[in-house]
């Protein structure tokens, strides 16, 4: 799974349809069971919605693994590509990439394809100093009450291999603007394990939500458990705070 942190896929909704401005803050430490030092990243993004459907971002994130630091840029695009799709891309790069990937890309496509209906299809290229990982995403979610549900497979190849991977999401969406989800994910995927990539086992479970504190203020969090492979299993919180003007 990429990121905790990480919304689901209509990402950042607002009030209204006028243009504004999100900037976030997000803390975030993960406890490894195998005596390895807590993981720990900050990320600070700026997100800007034009319209409805029509969006994009930038971040700066600082992590530490392994007593390895990296930093990294990451950006997004998205943009309607008609009344029932919508098109989004994005791209990050890292100067040091010693834990975190040098660079990669992707592109994902969204399409209702029924009333509260959605399909994703999707396509990513990542490069580690010594291999690259080609990713790919199809996605089916359904909306229902105050309720969503999705399920998606994540196959990904490298190493002249083949992972695959299944998840499993729900929320819940409360009073105007609030969720909270659970992400349940297994299978195989390419993980960065202290500089090297490797194929390996995952297993995850993890709780994500947003809550307004007024229309300007959000707080957003996650935690959850996630076991990778023989390696260690890491529990983890992210505590992030949204302003939006």
């Amino acid at each position: 799974m990429k990121g905790w942190a990480a919304f689901f896929f209509l990402g950042m909704t607002t009030l209204g349809a006028h243009a504004q401005t999100t900037l976030g803050l997000t803390l975030g430490t993960e406890h490894l069971d195998n005596g390895s030092p807590d993981w720990r990243e900050t990320s600070i993004g700026l997100q800007h919605r034009f319209a409805p459907r029509h969006t994009a971002g930038v971040a700066l994130t600082r992590t530490e693994r392994f007593n390895l630091r990296d930093s990294q840029i990451s950006a997004n695009y998205a943009l309607p590509a008609g009344e029932r799709t919508v098109v989004s891309l994005d791209a990050n790069a890292s100067s040091t990439h010693r834990v975190l990937a040098r660079h990669g890309g992707g592109a994902t496509v969204q399409y209702e394809f029924a009333p509260a209906w959605l399909v994703h299809a999707g396509a990513r290229t990542t490069r580690y100093a010594d291999e690259r990982v080609n990713q790919g995403l199809l996605m089916v979610e359904h909306y229902f009450s105050a309720f969503s549900a999705s399920l998606g497979w994540r196959p990904a190849r490298a190493f002249d291999s083949t992972a695959h991977s299944g998840e499993l999401r729900g929320a819940y969406y409360y009073g105007e603007r609030n969720s909270v989800g659970l992400i349940l994910a297994g299978g195989k995927e390419a993980a960065s394990i202290a500089g090297a990539v490797t194929l390996t086992s995952l297993r995850s479970a993890v709780v994500v939500g947003r809550h307004w504190l007024n229309r300007d203020w959000a707080v957003n969090y996650s935690l959850g458990r996630t076991r990778q492979g023989d390696f260690y299993s890491r529990n983890g919180i992210s505590l992030g705070l949204q302003h939006t003007f």
